[in-house]
């Protein structure tokens, strides 16, 4: 046998290499009956057949399968990492510290893989096969051979590169596609960036062993992050990983990454971070303030600001603007709101609180005394269905028992709150309530004098107060139920049952888009629920909200868009 110091590191490393693969496979074995159990026999297969050429190769010196020992060596980690991820895919998963190990495992062979197959290629191996017994063919091929030889040596670097790239855009940098207008005008949908993994703490598939995160985060810093609205818990992890997995293999042509629905998975997301650990937030009429422990006074971000973008329409790059498909809100539309809330904000409480003891002592005189019809049924309070069926109540109030009483409550109900000190986010919306009533409760007044005047009801769509009072109603309808739960936030995280402050844990973000008309963010859930607008009024008007903030640990940002190159008149650092 030849000993020549080349063959001999070969060897060396070859050895080390196997035995890495060994390990590997033994701690693949799983008892659990699912998915898992396929792990072992498959890598105990391959790595047999690995080391069966391979030991051959090195004890006989007989280059007749150094292709074939090339080939397997080289699918070696690419193959375990499959198995890796089979092995963890059961119902249980592994402990870290197998994962810890199993990963260590696998560098190794992701290493030595390389080394050893790479110089047994021909224009390397003289020095190492000096001495063989049979020394390596080399390979040449005519007609319809040297065709088929090509297409599967095609088809193998293919294959090979989508392994590299699939490792490559899981620890390193991965390209990554804007899917939405949430981040306009930083991003535009179909902008293709560069995500730097490699500083946010990449993770082996389906484990919390990888690097660590190197990255600092501050306010204003766009990142990648998984979507929290998602179920993040062990079987949809397992999904994702095959998902991403299918999706390499199958050269970007099939796409499990699918919800309950079919729907295909806005995740991750590209949002930007607002919120740092430490701090608590609370946002009205688009400003967004932030205090710590170390002060009880709420500051305006002016950071947040910079980047916060509510009127697309003054947005002066033409390129830019000319791109985006939907403007939540036309430039009359925006000036309607702002003209809104300062209404909101100069709105006079003590002058409501006469407004409402009055409403309810003209009802009282307007309601009919004798051959009340039933008892009154309190109607759903929900904003929109209040308005909606605002005929049917004044006619239950004026004619069923307890309507009155139920008038009066429900009208002066705030009241006693009225000089509490709220946080911004609960004055506006208290405030909101109020004008919610009184602004129903002059309709409902207004239909029962038209009912005891005897006016047909004809006569009611030309009715002058009828229409001014409507025209408000419109107004409240537009932004409670379409523009409250994007254009604020309460606070965030909420004060516990006591009134103390609480605060963003440590290594926790909270995270926002900067197209705040148009984006799913960590303010909102993905289903709306029934919400009171007020808890400072037992008998609260109450809305349709999406609003519920969190924030999320920092292992679950994925990476930082680095460096825009598609389009590119668009292409430059981000």
């Amino acid at each position: 046998m030849t000993t020549n110091k080349h063959f001999r590191n070969y060897k060396i490393k070859a050895f080390i290499n196997l035995g890495a693969a060994a390990l590997f496979t033994v701690l693949s074995l799983s008892f659990h009956a699912d998915i898992s159990l396929l792990a072992f026999p498959l890598a105990l297969i391959y790595t047999g057949v690995t080391t069966y050429f391979t030991l051959n190769m090195i004890f006989k010196t007989d280059g007749t399968h150094y292709y074939k020992v090339i080939k397997f060596t080289e699918y070696l980690p690419y193959y375990m990492f499959i198995t890796f991820i089979i092995r963890r895919a059961g119902k249980t998963g592994t402990s870290f510290v197998c994962d810890t190990i199993t990963v260590i495992l696998w560098f190794i062979m992701f290493v030595l893989s390389y080394l050893t197959s790479a110089c047994l290629y021909e224009k390397k191996n003289e020095k190492i096969t000096q001495g063989w017994k049979i020394l390596p063919k080399k390979m040449h091929f005519k007609g319809w051979g040297k065709v088929i030889f090509e297409t599967v040596d095609w088809i193998d670097s293919f294959v090979w590169s989508i392994f590299t790239v699939l490792i490559f855009q899981i620890f390193v940098i991965q390209l990554y596609q804007i899917p939405s207008e949430s981040m306009v005008p930083t991003f535009l949908i179909k902008d293709r960036v560069f995500v730097s993994k490699i500083d946010c703490g990449p993770k082996f598939p389906l484990t919390d062993v990888g690097l660590p995160n190197f990255r600092k985060y501050k306010r204003g810093d766009t990142i990648v992050l998984r979507n929290p609205h998602y179920s993040l818990d062990r079987k949809s992890e397992v999904k994702s990983v095959t998902a991403q997995l299918i999706h390499m293999l199958t050269f970007l042509t099939v796409d499990i990454n699918k919800d309950e629905n079919g729907e295909q998975k806005a995740d991750p997301l590209v949002k930007r971070i607002t919120g740092l650990p430490g701090e608590q937030l609370v946002m009205q009429d688009g400003v967004l303030y932030v205090r710590t422990k170390d002060s009880d006074e709420f500051i305006a971000s002016e950071i947040d600001a910079k980047y916060a973008n509510w009127n697309l329409n003054s947005i002066s790059d033409k390129n830019i603007k000319s791109n985006i498909q939907r403007f939540p809100l036309s430039s009359e539309e925006y000036q309607n709101m702002l003209d809104f809330e300062e209404e909101r904000r100069n709105y006079d409480l003590d002058v409501a609180a006469f407004q409402a003891s009055e409403l309810s002592r003209k009802m009282k005189s307007l309601s009919y005394k004798d051959n009340l019809i039933g008892h009154f049924q309190e109607p759903d309070l929900s904003e929109y269905d209040l308005f909606n069926n605002v005929q049917k109540i004044t006619k239950n109030i004026m004619c069923q028992e307890g309507g009155a009483e139920w008038f009066e409550s429900f009208m002066t109900s705030w009241i006693p709150a009225k000089d509490n000190v709220r946080d911004y986010y609960a004055e506006s919306n208290f405030r909101l309530n109020v004008m919610t009533k009184i602004t129903l409760g002059k309709i409902i007044v207004r239909y029962a004098q038209l009912l005891n005047d005897n006016v047909s009801a004809t006569a009611w769509t030309n009715d002058y107060e009828l229409i001014s009072y409507f025209d408000k109603a419109n107004t409240l309808n537009w932004y409670i139920q379409g523009l409250l739960d994007e254009r604020n936030m309460p606070l965030f995280p909420a004060n516990d049952s006591n009134g103390n402050p609480q605060y963003i844990p440590k290594n926790c973000y909270f995270m926002m888009g900067d197209n705040r008309f148009n984006s799913l963010d960590l303010r909102h859930t993905m289903d709306y629920f029934t919400k009171e607008l007020t808890s400072d009024d037992p008998i609260s008007v109450k809305y349709e909200s999406m609003m519920q903030p969190q924030y999320i640990n920092k292992k679950y940002i994925v990476g930082k868009p680095i460096f825009r190159f598609w389009p590119l008149r668009r292409l430059g650092k981000v």
